[in-house]
């Protein structure tokens, strides 16, 4: 088995062998940090709790470049473990993650602010990788979006999702201002700013004459950024697609979470794949995936994470004083199913947790998916008024409710929801009457897909709303008491911690 660390932004580890990931964290679910930069000593421990260090074969660690301090606790853990280290550069340890796509040739656009040196890189993925062409960090679209981010008062690396969510809101007016472009005869992005980071939020900051940051302004700047992105990616995709003659593509790296980007990509491709962990989370797992000997794994879930035991539930019942009653297994999908029908909302923690930034049913608060249960949540979690929720869309559905629809078990895609569905399911609708679907098939999580289909069986509705199980600004609850802590803040309904239900607020 193979060991994969990433401990930089986002810092995380992995454990894969030959046809599976056994094993993946992030460094921020154990911290309570988001997006902790660092070594991951705890998701280390808690994987190392489990398995035996003569099950690993050898250590690979998804980028190249880092200062001093960070060499040196790589190197004191290589000597602890006794294993040999292959550090893989960052862009082609986010274009290994190809490898988790079935397709048996595709293009591959790795995109982020900047990664050993390079912002962007293009390859061909087959049996393994042939690089096409690359660009450097000074010429940075994800650098660019996150200066954007930075200019309307959010924080970069962490916020970008605001700048998406706002460029759907409607505006008469519109910026006309050239800032980066890719260029065909080059292969490359060229930044006109010619400076990035917090120089490019001042230089945007001085062009874009900024005096007020009311309404209207973030979301007249956040369509000119997601504009820009979109009309520079549009013109590597058609370019690369076209000179190499293939229309499979994997979209990685931190800009590949941008759905709406990513929904645009797919209009013009066959097909499109994008990671789970497309951002710099995955990086842990696609420097392990560089290994030759690995040619394709599958993946159904991303439930890779810390696992919810109810020994350890048990423990801190009495602890909290919590009112609580166990559930057996075959009893969950009914009796949240009636809790949900009785518009109560359910926080979930159960099982192992999913990896990377979306929660997929083990890490979640659902409800029904209407406007007032939008409302209310959003008001409990302390959520920015203009942030969408999304839903759980059961597989065989998904036609009743959105078009031009394909399997996204991921949260990686925008759908157009059909106009006579939109007051239906009001509460995980856009306001440009988008949504970014889970599909779930039964495989992939059969308990969350019997909730589901209880409801479905009961209300005539397939489909619940889902948003990550965390308060405002921290990480997606990893462990039990993360979970109550968590509930016992928001005030929710309900908590099912493993087999126990926990009762909140009536």
């Amino acid at each position: 088995m193979i060991l994969g660390l990433h401990d930089g932004h986002n810092a995380s580890v992995s454990l894969i062998n030959k046809k599976n990931i056994i094993f993946a964290a992030s460094e921020e679910r154990f911290k309570r940090i988001k997006n902790y930069r660092g070594f991951p000593d705890e998701a280390l421990n808690y994987l190392f709790s489990n398995i035996n260090n003569d099950e690993i074969s050898y250590i690979t660690v998804g980028s190249t470049f880092r200062r001093r301090n960070k060499l040196l606790k790589l190197r004191d853990f290589q000597d602890k473990i006794k294993k040999r280290t292959v550090y893989i550069y960052h862009h082609l340890s986010h274009s290994y993650l190809y490898k988790l796509s079935n397709f048996k040739e595709c293009l591959i656009i790795s995109l982020d602010g900047a990664g050993d040196g390079l912002s962007f890189l293009a390859s061909i993925g087959n049996k393994d990788l042939e690089i096409i062409t690359q660009s450097s960090y000074i010429d940075s679209i994800g650098d660019f979006y996150a200066s954007i981010t930075e200019l309307l008062g959010f924080r970069s690396m962490e916020h970008e999702g605001k700048v998406m969510s706002l460029s759907s809101f409607p505006t008469k007016e519109e910026i006309n201002l050239k800032v980066i472009d890719y260029h065909k005869e080059i292969w490359s992005f060229r930044n006109y700013l010619n400076v990035v980071g917090r120089e490019a939020t001042n230089k945007l900051k001085e062009l874009l004459k900024i005096k007020d940051l009311d309404f209207n302004t973030k979301v007249k700047i956040s369509k000119f950024a997601q504009r820009i992105l979109e009309d520079c990616v549009l013109k590597v995709v058609k370019h690369l697609t076209e000179e190499y003659g293939i229309k499979n593509v994997v979209l990685t790296g931190g800009v590949a979470q941008n759905v709406k980007l990513n929904s645009k990509v797919a209009e013009i491709c066959d097909s499109v794949f994008v990671p789970p962990f497309m951002g710099d989370e995955g990086l842990s797992v696609g420097s392990s995936l560089s290994d030759k000997k690995i040619d394709r794994i599958k993946i159904e879930n991303t439930y890779f994470g810390y696992k919810i035991e109810n020994s350890k539930v048990e423990n801190l019942l009495n602890k909290y004083n919590l009112k609580y009653k166990y559930i057996e297994d075959k009893e969950i999908a009914e009796v949240v199913g009636e809790l949900i029908i009785n518009n109560k909302i359910v926080c979930l923690a159960r099982d192992k947790m999913e990896f990377g930034p979306r929660a997929l049913g083990n890490r979640s608060i659902i409800s029904l998916p209407t406007k007032e249960n939008k409302k209310k949540i959003n008001k409990l979690l302390k959520r920015d008024w203009f942030m969408p929720f999304a839903p759980t869309i059961l597989y065989e559905f998904i036609d009743d409710y959105l078009e031009n629809t394909f399997y996204s078990p991921f949260m990686t895609f925008l759908f157009k929801v059909k106009d006579e569905k939109v007051k239906e399911i009001e509460g995980v609708v856009h306001v440009d009457n988008t949504t970014r679907p889970q599909t779930l098939k039964r495989e992939s999580n059969p308990l969350y897909y019997d909730i589901i289909k209880y409801v479905y069986d009961t209300k005539n509705i397939p489909v619940v709303l889902n948003t990550s199980f965390n308060l405002h600004g921290e990480p997606i609850v990893c462990k039990e008491e993360d979970a109550i802590k968590s509930f016992l803040k928001t005030k929710f309904n309900y908590l099912l911690l493993g087999n126990y239900l926990i009762e909140g607020e009536k």
